[in-house]
């Protein structure tokens, strides 16, 4: 979805939608959206700059890190964010400026509403996706999952340690 930068007056562009987002654009391997992304967004035109205020919505699927089982992650979040012409970067020089890097663009007047979309969801994500706090994981030595119960080689290890200690005394 692509908004013109020409149709944002000075009192702003509103725009609400549900769009359906490739779950290839999603940096977290093994995930994907159960529902579309629902959103709200306000530009305001301040000279060349855009200041984009908005609202997401919606669900996706990820694999925790310590049981390795499918969980939901609602996401429910407000961004601000000002996005800056593309002409700003002097096209000379190769490599970015760390100052560049803190910016958003959009260029040949026209904002690429997925884009930020999907950006926004990507920053949602955790570093490491848990399903709940207290996920115990999985046994090392067979794999089970010990949120479902203990696994067969946890009795062993627990007589292995009794016998260890016997052996102390």
């Amino acid at each position: 979805m692509i908004v013109n930068v020409n149709k944002i007056s000075e009192k702003g562009y509103a725009l609400n939608d549900t769009l359906d987002i490739d779950n290839a654009q999603l940096l977290e391997e093994g995930s994907g959206f159960l529902e579309g992304v629902e959103f709200q967004l306000f530009f305001k035109r301040q000279d060349r700059r855009i200041q984009a205020q908005g609202k997401i919505k919606t669900v996706i699927s990820l694999d925790c890190v310590r049981c390795l089982e499918p969980f939901e992650l609602r996401i429910n979040s407000h961004f601000d964010i000002i996005l800056f012409p593309k002409e700003l970067i002097d096209t000379r020089s190769t490599a970015l400026e760390e100052e560049d890097l803190e910016y958003i663009f959009y260029e040949n007047d026209q904002i690429d509403v997925e884009k930020i979309l999907v950006e926004q969801v990507n920053l949602f994500i955790p570093f490491k996706p848990v399903c709940k706090n207290e996920c115990k994981g999985i046994c090392p030595g067979c794999g089970a999952n010990l949120n479902m119960g203990a696994c067969p080689c946890d009795q062993a290890k627990n007589e292995i340690k009794f016998l260890f200690e016997k052996v102390k005394r």
